[in-house]
């Protein structure tokens, strides 16, 4: 994340913030995690580590790309990335639009649609810094 303060903070509020919603629905969403066995949002710290997990794997991900690949190609990689967390997000909306999801929630149901949301933001500002960089680069 080339050292950047701000993304990183707003990167780790919103981790925070998503851990703290999956980790409190309501009566009949912890029996859902129960019956389903969501051990991984069960309580606070679980859900922390599970949101951090991801999004830590998605930043390593990213930089990976960005230290590897050629400033021409990296673009192509953050796009695939990018339609694969909107790929993520509208395969949430739709199991979420579901009436047996409707009941376990709304700070769930907005915790599980904010994952894919911060993936998406972490993935196009990657994308943006590339194609600067790719403009840069002279003819490669």
């Amino acid at each position: 994340m080339k050292r950047n303060l701000t993304s990183t903070l707003l990167l780790v509020v919103l981790s925070v913030t998503d851990a703290y919603m999956l980790a409190h629905p309501n009566l009949i969403g912890r029996l859902g995690i129960l019956f389903y066995k969501h051990d991984y949002l069960k309580t606070f710290p679980r859900a922390l580590a599970t949101v951090g997990l991801v999004v830590g794997i998605s930043l390593l991900i990213c930089e990976i790309i960005r230290i590897k690949t050629p400033p021409r190609i990296a673009p192509w990689w953050y796009l695939m990335l990018m339609v694969l967390g909107m790929a993520l997000f509208a395969h949430v909306y739709v199991t979420f639009s579901s009436f047996t999801y409707r009941l376990t929630g709304k700070s769930f149901i907005y915790g599980a649609h904010l994952l894919p949301i911060i993936l998406i933001g972490l993935f196009t500002k990657y994308f943006i810094t590339a194609l600067f960089e790719a403009r840069k680069t002279p003819g490669v």
